[in-house]
């Protein structure tokens, strides 16, 4: 049966993305051949958001734009727009303005809307007269899906299983922790605990590959400095998609760019653009805590230290 309501809208910050967002979408789409998704972003707003939140860094335009596209990467009749609403009152102001703006795009792309979707009761009336077409309401007592992105914000890790999959690792905290003996266990076990991923420490791993099994015994090289980064870089990118709230290493940029500092007696450019690109929400060293701790000691401080970044 072919669909009443042809070009449907749905509007939202998507500050996260989130399940209850993807319901609204995918229902939405069962009703219409098309369906336009509008981005809102407005600086200002978005820091106050921000500000008012636990988030432990702020996500851009940008992020929130690729968490849509990464979800709904196969279903190509859904067309995603960012709405730039700078200047513009705010809401539940400035409906003129704003229905404006949104038609600048409409107008661009040819788009005519025949239906609007909302979660909202209380924009309704707003939409059908600045649209011209019928606004239908999806989920507005949350009872399929009792999430908000303001539930999310406020903790994200009590309510890490609504945050949509494409959005989960902007979220996930990564913890280095770093020694020798006893302590070098330490993430291994915080891993299994948490049930998440560990990424193992790739300068030692690179140093018994290439050099302990070498007939030519040699020293680390510039270059292979290079190549330890760059193979740590591609084992937390992919640990970071699978991971549960946390993701613990064994060594971070800081210190590999450190070892290649004292080695060398200078900088390496890439080596710092990876520290500042890969930021460690908490990084431990061995050599911070006091000697002869024992085993059960090493394990309560760290794991009570790891615990304090999912509040």
């Amino acid at each position: 049966m072919e669909s009443k309501h042809k070009v449907g809208l749905i509007f939202g910050k998507f500050y996260p993305l989130h399940s209850g967002h993807i319901y609204l979408i995918e229902k939405a789409m069962s009703q219409v051949n098309e369906l336009h998704i509008f981005l809102g972003c407005e600086p200002s707003r978005d820091q106050q958001l921000f500000d008012k939140s636990h988030l432990s860094k702020q996500p851009k335009v940008s992020d929130r734009f690729t968490w849509l596209k990464e979800t709904f990467k196969d279903r190509h009749n859904i067309h995603i727009h960012v709405l730039d609403e700078a200047g513009i009152q705010s809401y539940p102001n400035g409906w003129k303005d704003w229905s404006d703006r949104v038609k600048l795009i409409l107008n661009e792309y040819k788009i005519k809307p025949t239906v609007i979707f909302t979660s909202e009761p209380q924009d309704i009336k707003n939409h059908e007269l600045y649209f011209g077409c019928p606004a239908i309401i999806i989920d507005a007592d949350r009872n399929f899906i009792n999430i908000s992105a303001t539930q999310i914000r406020e903790n994200p890790y009590q309510n890490w299983s609504f945050i949509a999959q494409a959005a989960k690792p902007f979220f996930v905290r990564k913890v280095a922790i770093i020694g020798q003996g006893i302590f070098k266990e330490l993430p291994i076990q915080l891993a299994n605990i948490y049930n998440t991923q560990y990424v193992s420490n790739g300068y030692i791993n690179y140093i018994e590959r290439e050099l302990t099994n070498s007939h030519n015994k040699r020293y680390l090289s510039e270059a292979d400095y290079l190549k330890i980064a760059m193979l740590h870089v591609e084992r937390i990118s992919s640990a970071e998609v699978q991971a549960n709230k946390l993701l613990f290493a064994s060594i971070d940029f800081d210190t590999l760019a450190h070892y290649y500092q004292q080695v060398f007696d200078k900088e390496h450019q890439v080596l710092n653009a990876l520290k500042e690109n890969y930021h460690f929400d908490l990084v431990i060293h061995e050599k911070d805590f006091g000697p002869n701790l024992a085993s059960l000691e090493y394990f309560e401080t760290v794991s009570n230290m790891v615990e304090r970044l999912l509040i």
